[in-house]
């Protein structure tokens, strides 16, 4: 620095007063200003000087603590001159130059008003005690006010010692200081601060618990909202994203309130130190927080789009206009199918693909049910030896047309008349020597006195009530839609039921009908009298269904509730009659059930109209028309015959008249009424009122069959497996385009395929279900696969099943290799069987024509492999009726049928037909063999699951394991599972044509 720089500045200063100092480093402005004010003000320094030198003699333990907040100095340190620095500040008006050191935090007393007086003397004591040692010993030093290093690590020590929860306790005892500016303003925004997370954090809260209440009201849509639609969407979004939701909500909130604890207690401790901890990892906790929300926010909509086909909602109108366009397509697509085959194909071929039967006779007529004329058809003598029918599909429930049968070559020019010839009707009843079939209002008149046959047609009848059905939903006002139908369409949530059924005081208790009931079964059937909408009982196969719903209903006439029981078919239905019978109970059977046992016989309507004290009304009335049917045939003039007619006709009117009123005492006297689900919306049941309405085999029903009874149910339990297969459809392309309603549409196609119970489970979610997880058919290493691929692994075999195999029957049986395996796979790879087209030898359609069987294929090499494997289990012992053969297509099951001729007794069927079936011993064969490695619906997991779960002790599976494990990941798991567990052969072709 150039040496003239002080003269300059001397010199730039020498207009301004030199300023004289005193002791104290103060000087007083003016001219020679002198006052009796600065007399006083000397006076009062020097006095302070005196009393700091005389403080500084005494002994440190008899000093009174220094101020809370003072700065850290020696004790004549403030009372001396200075140099000013650069962070001095200097009142020009009054001349005061005041030195403001940092402020030493490490000097603060807990609680100190640092006064003279003696009573501020004695509280400053008392707080001296309360506060940590370590700052006491800080502050009590021999060096006044400023800490060393020999005295932190004595207190230190001294700290330590100290018990943990002594310490813990210190950091929780109020800290009072000094109301000195900076210390206060820092340790109020600390508390501020806290403050504001605690805002937060509450505010996170509130959200939390307001959606989580949400998700637990039942939001319903107002009447007269435009946006119907959308509503419903977001009532649903609210109760399936609004529990989640809340609960992250609520875990934020207890986040934030966390670290704003932290921080508050962390800042507060660097601040005693003179310290200020500049925060990262909260500041990043909390960034990353907010963003994960945004991101969720941002995401949730395209979510729940993307969820919109699993619980797609749409109001009950569109609901029903839809399923009226599915099934008027399905249904068309059975009459224009129906029609073409009996057009291009003769009676004998319609009887072997299953779709007739020929060569039949009128052998009996009398009056059945409603008054109708009831034809007994038995095969006619004239064309075979035998007097049983020979094999054919016709079934209980299905609608045929009874017609005279065309002969030579007038077959193909008169089938096209048949409709107009022919009189319809249903089924009643099958056995081997004749078929009921129940002829429609209006055509009893027709006389059938030659040869006759019958073709089954479409079930016209089942669609008319479907139709009826959703023609009254979609005519409903939205005031009429009770709060079971809300929760079905998911307008409504189902009424929450308790976690812990067991426990709950009003089906806790139950005292059960059949005590060896598991736990699994339990449980749904607590949860099914628990719920007050909608329940469902999952039941995997061989996982006691049935035997479950029998006790439920036992138990809900035990609480005096009115059930109506319906399933798809009459099998279904006719099992639960059959298990009811024996427990003695007021039961009715609507319809005509097939094959009926005698302890159900006399629960069915047709019976008892006749045998109650309430057919007695009816029974003289029928017994005069079957008298006038009867004298029909012996009577040969047509005057005659018309008169008999006429008084038929007559009786007829009667005898609905009474049986109507003897139905209707019949029905209001059971507590329990049986019915398929179209059957469930006859006349009979028109007026009646039930309490629940269980749904037997509800995943192998069309959902729009399924509201047939439950337009004005209350509650409804459905079981089924919606991991097997669902409701044959017939259609080529089933899906529909959705009808346009208000300017909106369906996003994507219905199908009749999505049963209610798929729908149910969509919509609501687990909730609403519970499985059945003890099977009790299948040996452990068959229930394995299933259970691990499609059950989440939750099957357990019972003790009785999980290790028995064929050799352990109750009849007498070889154990070889083919009796001690459970399961044994014959693999065909190699391209040695190959597989074929479908082709009627005798009636080859026309290219353009429909075939019997369709695409179907076969495969006469694994007809070899199952022929001789049968022929081994039987040689071994094995009855022949214990013995199923399965396989997915007709064509096969064609190849196949001289087996029933070798081992009367076996059974054969396709896997749709042989759904909820069982047999000891099943044999699969999978057909599928070309070097494509194409397998067409083979790959459908449902249709394997039925296949692979229908034995109890051995699963014989014959398939090319290259081709089918190239149709699907499925099918190349289960191939890789037979590989490893089952008894592996490899056939030799060769040897199987010398055999």
């Amino acid at each position: 620095m150039p040496e003239t720089a002080p003269e300059a500045d001397a010199n730039a200063n020498a207009t301004i007063p030199a300023r004289p100092s005193n002791a104290a480093g103060f000087y007083m402005g003016g001219s020679g200003r002198k006052s009796s004010s600065n007399a006083r003000i000397n006076e009062i320094l020097e006095n302070a000087r005196e009393r700091a030198q005389s403080m500084a003699a005494v002994s440190p333990t008899n000093r009174s603590p220094s101020a809370a907040g003072s700065p850290a100095l020696p004790p004549n340190s403030a009372l001396k001159p200075g140099p000013v620095n650069e962070d001095s500040s200097a009142d020009e008006a009054t001349g005061f130059i005041s030195h403001t050191p940092p402020l030493n935090y490490n000097s603060l007393n807990v609680a100190s008003t640092a006064t003279s007086a003696p009573g501020a003397h004695k509280q400053s004591s008392r707080s001296l005690r309360q506060r940590p040692s370590s700052l006491r010993n800080s502050n009590n030093n021999g060096n006044g006010n400023v800490p060393n290093p020999e005295t932190n690590r004595q207190a230190e020590s001294e700290n330590e010692t100290r018990s943990w929860w002594r310490r813990q306790a210190d950091k929780f005892q109020s800290i009072e200081l000094e109301n000195k500016g900076s210390v206060a303003r820092d340790h109020l925004a600390i508390e501020r601060t806290f403050l504001a997370w605690l805002r937060t954090s509450l505010s996170f809260l509130s959200v939390g618990v307001a959606v989580t209440q949400l998700f637990r009201l039942n939001t319903s849509l107002e009447s007269g909202n435009d946006g119907g639609k959308n509503s419903s969407r977001n009532a649903a979004t609210l109760r399936h994203m609004g529990k989640p939701l809340g609960t992250t909500f609520i875990g934020i909130s207890i986040l934030i309130l966390f670290l704003g604890y932290n921080r508050y207690f962390q800042s507060q401790h660097w601040v005693i130190q003179g310290k200020f901890p500049a925060s990262r990892g909260t500041i990043m906790i909390v960034a990353f927080v907010a963003l994960a929300i945004m991101v969720f926010t941002l995401n949730l909509h395209q979510h729940i789009n993307n969820m919109a086909p699993s619980i797609e909602l749409v109001d009950i109108p569109t609901f029903a206009t839809t399923q009226l366009a599915l099934l008027d397509r399905e249904l068309q697509t059975e009459i224009n199918e129906t029609s073409i085959l009996i057009s291009n194909h003769s009676p004998t071929a319609l009887q072997r693909s299953g779709l007739a039967l020929v060569n039949l006779i009128v052998s009996g007529q009398r009056t059945g049910l409603g008054g109708r004329t009831v034809l007994e058809l038995s095969p006619d003598a004239a064309t075979g030896s035998s007097d049983e029918l020979p094999e054919h599909g016709l079934r209980t429930g299905d609608i045929v047309l009874v017609a005279e049968q065309p002969a030579g070559s007038a077959k193909k020019r008169e089938v096209k008349d048949l409709e107009k010839k022919g009189a319809r009707g249903v089924v009643t009843r099958v056995t081997r020597g004749w078929v009921a079939v129940a002829i429609d209002e209006g055509k009893e008149e027709i006389d059938f006195t030659g040869r006759v046959w019958a073709v089954k047609l479409a079930d016209e009848v089942t669609y008319k009530r479907m139709n009826w059905t959703m023609e009254k939903l979609h005519k409903m006002n939205e005031s009429e839609y009770s709060s079971f139908i809300r929760v079905l369409f998911g307008l409504s949530s189902p009424s929450p039921v308790a976690a812990d059924l067991a426990k709950d005081e009003d089906v806790g208790n139950l005292e059960w009908f059949d005590p060896t009931l598991n736990e699994s079964q339990k449980d749904a059937i607590r949860f099914s009298l628990a719920s007050r909408e909608v329940a469902l009982i999952h039941g995997p196969p061989g996982t006691g269904k049935t035997h479950t719903l029998i006790e439920l209903i036992l138990q809900m006439i035990k609480l005096n509730q009115r059930v109506l029981v319906c399933g798809p078919s009459n099998i279904s239905v006719d099992n639960i009659v059959e298990r009811l019978a024996p427990h003695k109970i007021p039961i009715l059977r609507l319809g005509h059930p097939a094959r009926l046992l005698p302890s159900v016989v006399d629960h069915s309507l047709d019976v008892l109209t006749q045998t109650s004290e309430a057919g007695a009304i009816v029974k003289d009335v029928r017994s005069e028309m079957d008298t006038k049917q009867a004298s029909i045939k012996k009577t040969k003039s047509g005057k005659e015959r018309k008169a008999i007619y006429h008084d038929l006709k007559e009786l007829r009117k009667e005898f609905r008249e009474r049986e109507r009123r003897c139905v209707s005492t019949l029905i209001g006297g059971s507590k329990v009424v049986l019915a398929t689900l179209h059957g469930a919306g006859g006349y009979q049941l028109r007026n009646e009122e039930f309490d629940v309405v269980i749904i037997d085999e509800a995943s192998q029903a069309l959902e729009a069959q399924c509201w047939v009874p439950l337009v004005s149910a209350k509650k409804v339990v459905c079981a089924g497996d919606h991991l097997q297969l669902p409701p044959t459809i017939k259609s080529i392309n089933t899906k529909v385009k959705a009808p346009v309603k208000d300017g909106s549409q369906i996003t994507k196609g219905a199908t009749l395929e999505t049963t209610l119970f798929d729908r149910l489970l969509a919509l609501h979610g687990p909730s609403i279900k519970r499985m059945l997880t003890t099977q009790y058919r299948m040996h452990e290493s068959i229930m394995r696969f299933p259970s691990d691929e499609l059950y989440d692994s939750k099957l357990i075999a019972a003790d009785a099943v999980k290790q028995r195999l064929l050799k352990d029957l109750d009849y007498e049986v070889e154990d070889n290799e083919d009796t001690n395996e459970p399961v044994i796979f014959i693999d065909t790879q190699g391209g040695d069987f190959p597989e074929k087209n479908e082709e009627d030898d005798k009636d080859t359609p026309k290219k353009g024509r429909a075939s019997l069987h369709g695409d179907s294929k076969s495969n006469e090499m694994e007809a070899v492999l199952v022929q001789q494997h049968v022929k081994q289990l039987v040689g071994a012992g094995v009855r022949p009726e214990d013995i199923a053969v399965v396989t997915p297509y007709n064509a096969q099951l064609a190849i196949l049928a001289p087996l029933k001729d070798k081992f009367p007794g076996i059974e054969l069927g396709s896997v749709d037909g042989f759904q909820g079936r069982e047999k000891e011993a099943v044999i699969v064969t999978l057909v599928r063999s070309n070097p494509e490695g194409e397998v067409g619906f083979l790959g459908e997991k449902r249709r394997l699951n039925v296949a692979m779960t229908r034995p109890k002790r051995s699963l014989t599976v014959i398939g090319d394991s290259e081709t089918v494990q190239k149709g699907s990941n499925f099918l190349k798991k289960w191939m890789q599972y037979l590989e490893d567990n089952a008894d592996l052969r490899y056939p030799d072709a060769s040897n199987l044509m010398h055999d």
